[in-house]
């Protein structure tokens, strides 16, 4: 009987059942942790695919402001918070975007009703809270500086043919390095030494530089660029259809559509990307501006035409209205005045030698003819607001060398005056000239030691501001 029973528990059946279920058991355990970790996973990624959306919904809000700021005319800026929803699926974002506007000393807050052609924010602070269903909300804050867009009155010099700038020469910007310059139709060559505080464009043709001249700002062409040392481009270059080649300094990006070319000595400094797709060329419009009465007299000013300077209109009316300038505004009771200067014959406006013109408001000479401030002179604006100066040959251009504009030998407007030179034909400017304001003219001629302080000089009824170029200070999440 003992030797049964021993045989008995020497047995092994049942062992295999036990061991399945055992094995069954772990698997169980190993499911039941794998389905566990799904789950959470699945409620990580929800839950990361909800923040995601709500910073990428705050961030939509500030890039609403972005646009709406650059394209929105002054005159029509709604500064209340910009609501919006973004159907991202599953869930719905929301962005709720509000911005505060400040004054140039950084600290004054502006109301959005007095905004004005003439008062305007320098700073925005945009706070923008996205939000999405079962998720906290995330908030992204900016500061930018605003820059006003003038149509297209944004650039210290505005050229619409070739042009060569072959003498030393000085733009300065206005708010940092914004003294632009465009060449609208046609190639730019510099060959001298001209520093050029802001951004260089040639939506229609080549950039070409050589000698030491210095872009502060972008170099940006429809064609070719080529920088030859020791020329430099301080920031970018771009090429929107060919390549960038040379042998000088891009201390920022070079970019093209076509090759990069680095062989003949061009440094780059930045991230070089050719055979790249490039943005269009930024460009403006070249204004016509001609004349209407009504456009001044509603901007505060007096018409002063033949029949105030003189009782005839005549080819002498360039010298009669100069001397009521010169001799009879001051005591005329006329603050803001328009002069027009409309004789059948032509006549050039002309300042006399040596001499000092004391402008008490703001002056406008709109003139069918043309400009020679070639006499050494001095026009001072008196203590108190900036004097505006316009110096206008009305469009159309028609016989260009009776409209043409020149600007030299040590003809100054002072401090306390920001110019405006138009002519459809060319304006030649330079020999120790030193002022602010913009140059337009389809050809532009810069002589020696010429000095630009841009300054946008508007005209009435022609320009106001049209958005805002905005450099950001920061972007970050609050």
């Amino acid at each position: 009987m003992l030797t049964s029973l021993h045989r008995h528990l020497r047995r092994e059946d049942g062992v295999a059942m036990i061991v399945s279920l055992m094995v069954a058991f772990v698997v169980l355990m190993m499911s039941t942790i794998v389905v566990a970790q799904s789950i959470h996973s699945l409620d990580s990624s929800g839950y990361d695919r909800r923040r995601l959306l709500s910073v990428n919904a705050a961030e939509s809000g500030t890039n609403h402001w972005y646009q709406y700021l650059q394209t929105t005319p002054i005159v029509s800026l709604d500064c209340s918070a910009k609501v919006e929803d973004i159907d991202t699926g599953p869930s719905v974002a929301t962005f709720d975007a509000a911005a505060t506007f400040y004054a140039a000393d950084g600290t004054t807050v502006m109301d959005c009703s007095t905004f004005s052609e003439t008062t305007f924010p320098t700073f925005a602070s945009i706070s923008s809270v996205g939000t999405v269903a079962d998720q906290t909300p995330r908030t992204i804050e900016t500061l930018m500086r605003l820059t006003p867009n003038y149509g297209g009155f944004g650039a210290a010099i505005l050229g619409v043919s070739n042009t060569t700038f072959s003498n030393n020469f000085d733009i300065y910007g206005s708010s940092g390095n914004d003294g632009d310059i465009y060449v609208l139709n046609g190639n730019l060559t510099i060959t001298n030494s001209p520093n050029i505080r802001g951004n260089v464009y040639v939506p229609n043709g080549s950039a070409t530089l050589s000698n030491n001249n210095t872009i502060w700002g972008n170099l940006w062409a429809r064609n070719n660029v080529t920088i030859n040392n020791p020329a430099v481009v301080k920031g970018s270059a771009l090429s929107e259809l060919g390549e960038i080649n040379g042998s000088g300094l891009i201390e920022g990006a070079a970019t093209a559509l076509g090759d990069v070319n680095q062989s003949g000595g061009l440094t780059v400094n930045g991230t070089v990307s050719a055979y790249t797709e490039v943005p269009t060329t930024p460009t403006q419009t070249f204004p016509m501006i001609g004349y209407v009465a009504a456009n001044w007299t509603g901007a505060g000013y007096t018409i002063c035409d033949n029949t105030c300077y003189g009782s005839a209109a005549g080819a002498n009316d360039c010298v009669k209205a100069y001397n009521w300038i010169r001799s009879s505004w001051a005591g005329s009771g006329i603050t803001n005045v328009a002069v027009r200067i409309a004789p059948a014959a032509a006549c050039t406006f002309t300042p006399g030698n040596n001499d000092t013109n004391s402008v008490i408001g703001n002056l406008a000479v709109i003139s069918n003819w043309g400009y020679s401030f070639n006499n050494r002179q001095n026009w001072n604006g008196t203590a108190g607001a900036i004097k505006l100066m316009h110096f206008i040959s009305t469009w159309p251009g028609g016989t260009c060398t009776s409209k043409d504009i020149a600007v030299g030998n040590n003809t100054n407007f002072n401090s306390q005056t920001n110019v405006f030179f138009y002519t459809p034909c060319t304006a030649t400017m330079g020999n120790q000239n030193a002022f602010s304001g913009q140059v337009m003219a389809t050809n532009v001629s810069i002589s020696n030691n010429f000095k630009l302080n841009y300054k946008p000089v508007l005209v009435p009824g022609i320009t106001g501001i049209t958005g805002f170029k905005q450099d950001i200070a920061y972007i970050h999440e609050a």
